[in-house]
């Protein structure tokens, strides 16, 4: 039953699967720390905080599957079974990650979940008790309650509840433990209400003959030792008032624990007991809120992707606006240049144009998030790669505070996953090999970013076998890719580039660069999706360097506008090297290609008008040559007249209105002409596959 209207129930569980996406993230973060250090304390806390926020907000959501499944992890972290399984923690952790994600995916579709038969394996082996059991060993109640437990026991008492600390001693001669400590239970539970229970089962209870609870009552001590004595079952009683504390400092973790511990509190989360089981150096129990806990909330505000969009849309119409008023203005001060308001009009566009522009940085500044986000998911992709294949792989991150639009981070996830996982499994040898060769033992893969000009590079990078030029080109050879005669003609940057070639995709007797061909034409087009290009280095025996090269946003770009048989394109002005001039016989022919001569460089030229129909050139004619400098690649692009540089909003265009891959979107202009922009990565690609003659600079 929902106690939600459906819209409310649909935010509900859309808050619910972004904060559990970034549970898992920190699991997975934790399951992999732990493998590195399995007593370290503050991994398995950080585990257990995760999981039991994992198991009251799908209980929340009515996920009832996940929600018992989490509950059963909780048993397993615990310092004693952490202690006595180090090596099989972390893979419990990691599996346990695995299980809820597959759930989720399950749940985000409406479909029945997965059983968990793994992770409740798993569970099950660490909680199998030993043959030689002890009976149950009787103690003294101490009440150490863990920090979530001692805040919910702390925001009983700032409502002015009564709380006690009741501990019964159980009768260690009973011959159904289980049914007394149920017993004992159903009383305590008709005394108030019971904020902490240890143990919190029946099957924790087998080795303990000691229930500790926190119990808020508004009755008598007397009245709750009277009510909780069950004959032949109870047989000694303590109860104990718990005082109000002063006020402690806190730390922003406390703070946010209390947050959900007051939900929990309201009925709103998880169950009011936790299975945390009790540590020495727990922090102390806090006191009344600060005026810090508001803050915290409402310097964080969660908005939806799509709002951001919209309001950048918005944006990109002011700014075509702010150009239909230059033209207007501009028109305006021809017809009458003497006017006294023509510096009124100046004066007004200068503010507008100042601050749109500071309302596009803001917004840009909104839509920028760090590639950490995208950087954290790795470490667990190579540590399965490297135990699949029985490898010793680190991986290296660097840079990861660069900023980039998150429309760009999103779609450059698989890219980089892919990019990652063949490193570690194809780039890095095994650690014989290694060794044979003089390396350590174990390989290293690198990721980095860093801001290049108005663009992001990201670089993935190894220490591993590197590529084998010659076996590649006899794949490309063997796969109809190049012909002999032509690949006589490559360089060697333009041989490495061949992997990208889909056809190499299915090279698996290539072992050399077998699953280095498989997808990286995925990968490529994902780039050139993208606006942006790929790079490759490699060095046979010393490793290979995979540099991605994406612009900062989608939104907008700096153009350069210029005309081509009376169309009007643009062209990011970032990748304009220089614009020179060419008379028609400067041009030469080297295998019906043509190419000049700049300086001391010979570049390829294009004409776009003739790039699918080859035309005949009027001899002795001059044209504008614009340089255009991609990746490591330069040529020159002929065009019939420049008409300036331009701000230009990206419009998208459907696939039916453009039939060149030339073209990968459009703009309007103030005065309602529509500019389309160059498609740079689909031009070197045509360029790739005609023999280029001194086109790398």
């Amino acid at each position: 039953m929902s106690f939600l209207p459906d819209d409310r129930a649909s935010e509900l569980r859309d808050l619910f699967f972004e904060s559990a996406a970034e549970i898992l993230q920190a699991m997975n973060e934790a399951g992999l720390a732990l493998e590195e250090h399995p007593t370290e304390k503050e991994h398995l806390r950080s585990v257990r905080r995760a999981v039991h926020t994992l198991k009251g907000d799908s209980a929340a959501c009515g996920f009832r599957e996940l929600s018992e499944l989490a509950h059963a992890l909780e048993d397993v972290l615990t310092p004693e079974l952490a202690k006595e399984n180090a090596g099989l923690i972390a893979e419990v952790v990691l599996t346990a990650a695995d299980t809820f994600h597959e759930m989720l995916a399950a749940y985000r579709d409406h479909l029945q979940p997965p059983d968990g038969g793994a992770l409740r394996d798993h569970i099950n082996r660490l909680l199998r008790k030993p043959e030689t059991q002890q009976a149950p060993a009787s103690r003294e109640a101490k009440f150490e309650w863990n920090e979530y437990e001692r805040l919910m026991i702390a925001e009983a008492l700032r409502r002015n509840e009564t709380v006690y600390n009741v501990a019964l001693h159980l009768d260690s001669e009973s011959l159904l433990p289980a049914a007394a400590f149920e017993l004992a239970r159903k009383a305590l539970e008709g005394t108030g209400k019971i904020l902490v229970l240890h143990p919190e089962s029946s099957a924790q209870a087998a080795n303990t003959n000691l229930m500790e609870a926190a119990l808020s009552s508004d009755k008598q001590p007397e009245w709750i030792r009277k009510r909780c004595h069950v004959p032949s079952v109870v047989t000694q009683i303590s109860i104990a008032r718990v005082p109000e504390t002063q006020s402690k400092p806190r730390d922003l973790l406390e703070i946010l624990v209390e947050s959900e511990a007051a939900a929990v509190s309201a009925g709103i989360g998880a169950r009011a007991a936790d299975s945390f089981e009790p540590h020495e150096d727990d922090v102390p129990v806090p006191g009344a809120a600060s005026g810090l806990t508001h803050a915290a909330a409402e310097n964080t505000l969660r908005v939806d992707a799509d709002r951001i969009d919209v309001v950048m849309n918005l944006v990109g119409e002011l700014i075509i606006g702010k150009s239909m008023m230059q033209r207007t203005i501009a028109e305006f001060e021809r017809r009458y240049a003497k006017d006294p308001l023509r510096g009124k009009f100046a004066d007004a566009l200068a503010l507008q144009s100042r601050v749109l522009g500071e309302l596009q940085k803001s917004v840009m500044k909104i839509r920028m998030v760090p590639v950490e986000q995208l950087f954290r998911r790795f470490p667990r992709v190579v540590r399965d790669v490297a135990k699949q294949r029985n490898k010793n792989v680190a991986l290296e991150m660097a840079g990861q505070n660069t900023d980039l639009d998150k429309t760009i981070l999103d779609a450059l996830a698989e890219p980089l996953a892919h990019l990652v996982r063949n490193a570690a499994d194809h780039g890095i040898e095994n650690p014989a090999e290694r060794q044979a060769a003089g390396k350590p033992a174990r390989g290293v893969v690198r990721l980095d970013a860093y801001h290049e000009g108005d663009q992001v590079v990201i670089e993935v990078s190894d220490d591993g076998r590197g590529l084998d030029r010659a076996k590649i080109l006899a794949a490309a050879i063997e796969r109809g890719i190049v012909t002999p005669t032509g690949a006589t003609q490559l360089n060697d940057a333009e041989i490495m580039n061949l992997i990208f070639a889909a056809g190499l995709s299915t090279a698996g007797e290539i072992t050399e660069i077998s699953g280095r061909g498989v997808g990286l034409d995925v990968v490529k087009a994902a780039l050139d999706h993208l606006k942006g290009s790929i790079d490759l280095e490699s060095e046979l025996g010393r490793g290979t360097t995979f540099r991605l090269m994406v612009p900062l946003t989608l939104a907008s770009i700096q153009s350069l506008l210029f005309r081509v048989s009376g169309k009007l394109y643009a062209l990011p002005l970032a990748s304009v090297v220089e614009i020179t001039r060419v008379t028609e016989d400067e041009i030469h022919s080297v295998d019906n290609h043509e190419v000049f001569q700049l300086r001391e460089q010979v570049l390829t030229l294009v004409r776009l008008e003739r790039l699918e129909s080859p035309a005949g050139r009027e001899h002795g004619k001059r044209v504008f040559v614009i340089v255009i400098g991609a990746s490591t690649r330069k040529f020159g692009l002929v065009v019939d007249g420049l008409i300036g540089e331009e701000e230009l909003v990206i419009k998208a265009l459907e696939d039916r209105l453009v039939t060149s891959p030339l073209v990968s979107g459009a703009s309007i202009l103030g005065d309602g002409t529509v500019v389309l922009i160059l498609n740079v990565p689909a031009v070197v690609s045509h360029l790739s596959r005609i023999p280029a003659v001194g086109a790398i600079a």
